[in-house]
């Protein structure tokens, strides 16, 4: 004797023929308009269109704000660049100034001991 079908078994049989039927996307589309063509609810409404400038800023304020963050980065890289090889100048012009402070004096006091 068969054992009882449950409703678990029959709906994991249903699973399994749509995944075996090569036919099952299209029945289950077919199911689908059919259901919606007698169906006693009316569609909604498409929603209101927008005005031309509303579309404008929907489409194109992400990629000005991506260009302007951008162009933002990029300057303050270069200025950090600049910064720091200006920093470096001063920095090398200083031991250079220091070197030379130093020669004079070591001179002035060669000079003094001749004397």
């Amino acid at each position: 004797m068969a054992a009882p079908r449950t409703a678990s078994s029959l709906c994991s049989l249903r699973t399994l023929m749509r995944a075996s039927s090569p036919l099952s996307g299209t029945h289950s589309l077919r199911a689908q308009i059919q259901t919606r063509r007698y169906s006693k609810e009316q569609p909604s409404p498409p929603p209101p269109s927008r005005s031309p400038s509303g579309n404008f800023y929907k489409t194109f304020t992400r990629p000005v704000a991506k260009g302007l963050l951008l162009a933002m980065f990029v300057y303050q890289l270069a200025y950090w660049g600049w910064v720091k090889l200006e920093q470096d100048e001063i920095t090398g012009e200083r031991k250079e100034i220091a070197l030379l402070e130093d020669q004079v004096r070591s001179l002035q006091e060669a000079k003094a001991r001749r004397a």
